[in-house]
């Protein structure tokens, strides 16, 4: 138990909070300018209404949640930093983003991307271990 303690300890929690937070600053971002569009203007409304209709509405929630997961992981590649990526990295970043979703998700309430349902998790899972393939090790 000590072990795993003193392992937990020396995980470089910094650098990947760091990208957690610059992944929701991005996906913040991304749906403030899609509400102030589809306020703005109708014809992106009813693109929006199509794409949330429900046969495709289970694919947008799984991509976006896909993008979240290879976004974070690219946060991590591009700063110059000495982060060594492996699976108990990439498991704890799936724990970092599972839950910011969350703490996202009760601070802005009218959210069109992200939900907290178990299709979007998934989506981050993938994304998440698919972009970090070669840091499984």
């Amino acid at each position: 138990m000590n072990h795993f303690i003193r392992r937990l300890k020396n995980l470089p929690w910094s650098a990947l909070l760091q990208s957690v937070a610059f992944t929701y600053l991005i996906v913040a971002i991304a749906e403030i300018l899609m509400i102030w569009g589809v306020t703005q203007s109708i014809a992106l409304r009813k693109m929006i209404k199509i794409l949330y209709a429900p046969p495709l509405d289970l694919l947008i929630l799984f991509g976006v949640g896909v993008a979240v997961g290879v976004l974070a992981i690219y946060l991590i590649e591009i700063r110059p930093s000495k982060v060594i990526l492996n699976t108990t990295c990439l498991w704890v970043l799936f724990l970092c983003l599972f839950v910011a979703l969350f703490i996202y998700k009760s601070i802005l309430t009218p959210v069109i991307l992200l939900s907290t349902s178990q299709i979007t998790i998934m989506g981050i899972l993938i994304g998440l271990f698919a972009q970090g393939r070669p840091y499984w090790r």
